[in-house]
């Protein structure tokens, strides 16, 4: 059992913490987190088949078959990654805890010199006649922590500016730990809803190994609605939903548009797109169709299209042509020879002949709504926050003074891991003479 134990705290502990071994995977994480940006992420095996063909493998190896037997389609959950991650994450906590923190702990400790020759090394002086109690009072006042013995003084500085590595180390175990879980136990869906629908999270674009979606509630698309600039383009568009419980109660409900998601319980919905799916059209006031319509772009606008089939008094069927290019209700009515019959708006009849007339009463709309759970969203900003600290910190300075008393001088001396000009300055400020 203790040669395991020495094996581990020797070999293994030495191994993980060392820095040419952490920066190595290191370099490893980034060159694989390069392939995931160069190799498209989850699309689906036709995807991978026409653009990595077998016929056609860049660089003379890497086709589909290539790309899923390593799992580079999916590189930030697959398990061998995870691995990498993980020995990576070990590496920084060996190093934590074998180096960082006992370099803490020592720079607590006195550490006192005892004699003029251990001074050489440092940013020191020699002093004539001087007081060490007046060199002390001044030490104490610039907020060193002092500590005397005998003739010998140590004081030290800036202890706070030591722990910087030790928060970077943490904030990058717990962007670790954050990504992954993430990674592993979020997913993201996207749907097209029509207004008045209920939904359940269905289309999945991407979850993780372990994701869990909920069913026990739903959601309602109450009211869907756009707003225009005065150049008639759009400005917003809003989705006014309901969350609902198994039993079809109302839990909450909100607005959402875009960068305004609605939240709950992790779950966020994002205004993504909206479209129109066709339009209800009354003939004569006694009959009621549903006309699909088809989108065009055109010149960064959205247009629709569609075929109107009304049946004349003769019993003869013409198709009329039908053409939006907002939601503020404008129609144009064409025959099918192209020709305009009437310009429109909803609720507004039109007369096709004088036995036939059409109301177009109500657009068909749809949202789009993308549903994305991340739980390690929190613990990844937190790594941010330590990672922010951790850069403040490193600029303070880390000081130590130290003053051995002769027969008839005092030697002091002193050393900065930073500003050390001013340290120097700072030092002959502190061991002149006081004038009369």
């Amino acid at each position: 059992m203790i040669i395991i134990k020495n094996f581990f705290s020797n070999f293994i502990l030495r191994r993980l913490a060392n820095l040419q071994f952490a920066i190595g995977m290191l370099l490893l994480i980034g060159i694989l987190i390069a392939i995931g940006t160069f190799i498209e992420q989850d699309q689906s095996i036709v995807f991978y088949q026409t653009n990595y063909p077998e016929n056609q493998p860049i660089f003379g190896f890497v086709d589909w078959r290539f790309i899923y037997f390593l799992s580079l389609n999916k590189i930030y959950t697959s398990y061998w990654f995870a691995f990498i991650l993980f020995v990576f994450a070990s590496s920084l906590i060996a190093c934590t805890f074998t180096t960082q923190l006992p370099l803490l702990k020592k720079f607590k400790l006195w550490q006192f010199r005892k004699n003029s020759t251990q001074f050489e090394q440092l940013n020191s002086v020699n002093i004539q006649d001087a007081s060490a109690n007046n060199l002390a009072f001044k030490v104490h006042k610039k907020n060193y922590h002092l500590f005397r013995q005998n003739e010998k003084t140590y004081a030290y500085s800036g202890l706070l500016g030591r722990v910087g590595p030790i928060f970077v180390h943490f904030s990058i175990l717990f962007l670790i730990i954050g990504s992954t879980w993430s990674a592993f136990n979020g997913y993201t869906a996207q749907q097209i809803i029509p207004r008045g629908e209920i939904f359940h999270v269905q289309n999945l674009l991407k979850s993780g190994n372990i994701s869990y979606i909920p069913q026990s509630f739903s959601w309602r698309v109450n009211d869907f609605w756009i707003t225009y600039t005065n150049e008639f383009r759009t400005n917003q568009f809003y989705s006014d939903l309901s969350l609902l419980d198994n039993r079809g109660f109302e839990i909450k409900r909100k607005t959402i548009f875009v960068n305004e998601p609605f939240i709950y319980n992790g779950i966020t919905l994002y205004q993504t797109d909206w479209d129109v799916l066709g339009l209800k059209i009354k003939i004569n006031a006694n009959q009621t169709i549903q006309v699909p319509l088809k989108k065009i772009n055109t010149t960064g606008r959205k247009v629709w299209i569609g075929s109107v089939p009304i049946t004349l008094n003769d019993g003869v069927k013409t198709n009329y042509i039908i053409l939006v290019n907002d939601l503020f209700g404008n129609l144009f009515l064409y025959d099918n020879e192209g020709k305009l019959i009437q310009e429109s708006v909803i609720g507004q009849p039109i007369k096709i002949n004088s036995q036939v007339s059409a109301t177009f009463s109500e657009f068909i709309t749809t949202t789009g709504l993308q549903i994305k759970t991340d739980s390690g969203i929190p613990l990844v900003y937190f790594s941010f926050f330590l990672l922010m600290v951790s850069v403040y910190i490193s600029f303070i300075s880390y000081s130590q003074i130290w003053q051995v008393e002769a027969l008839t001088n005092l030697v002091v001396g002193g050393k900065s891991n930073r500003a050390v000009l001013y340290f120097q300055e700072e030092l002959k400020r502190l061991v002149q003479k006081p004038k009369n």
